[in-house]
């Protein structure tokens, strides 16, 4: 089975990345990759999120897209709080940051990566339902998000595919909410 944009459901869907300018990341990736285009979620995290168990504070904003049937996100950090974006950059710079793979049942498969032994280490709501990001083991290059897979994060997903497919440039950076379901 795949995915609406192409991915097979039992594959990585998005390799994550952490930049220090968000604007300028998306213009570099646009500009040697021609991967676009972007949208962008302005202010993700704060409040209703979890940071190693406590309530977390750190907020984001965060841009995707597709090259091809793979999703991109970039991902810049808003103040100094503490935070999985922060924690990395701090160990290893900017750059790679996760993997991420959509599951039916999210709660059933953080409860079996935590039975084990892997920690969840944010867990936040997103448009569509949650994600949690946990630990991959000391040879992982970054984490794991586990993305809860339904037709809210489909939509958003396949949404954000379509627009890269035969994209002409215009608009390379747009609102990720024009492609959130009106309530």
């Amino acid at each position: 089975m795949e995915f609406p944009f192409g991915q097979p459901t039992d594959a990585i869907i998005q390799f994550a990345y952490t930049v220090p300018d968000l604007t300028a990341g998306m213009r570099w990736w646009t500009a040697e990759l021609g991967v676009g285009p972007w949208f962008v979620n302005e202010r993700i995290g704060g409040a209703g999120s979890t940071y190693l168990g406590e309530p977390g504070r750190a907020e984001f904003t965060l841009a995707l897209a597709f090259s091809g049937h793979t999703m991109v996100e970039l991902i810049q950090t808003l103040d100094d709080e503490p935070s999985i974006y922060r924690d990395a950059y701090e160990r290893r710079g900017y750059g790679f940051h996760h993997i991420a793979k959509a599951v039916p049942n999210v709660s059933d498969e953080v409860a079996r990566r935590e039975a084990s032994g892997a920690s969840v280490l944010f867990h936040d709501r997103v448009p569509g339902g949650e994600v949690f990001f946990v630990e991959a083991g000391e040879d992982a290059p970054g984490m794991i998000e586990l993305v809860e897979d339904n037709g809210t994060t489909r939509g958003i997903f396949t949404s954000v595919w379509r627009a890269s497919v035969d994209w002409d440039g215009s608009r390379p950076v747009r609102d990720l909410a024009e492609l959130l379901p009106v309530r």
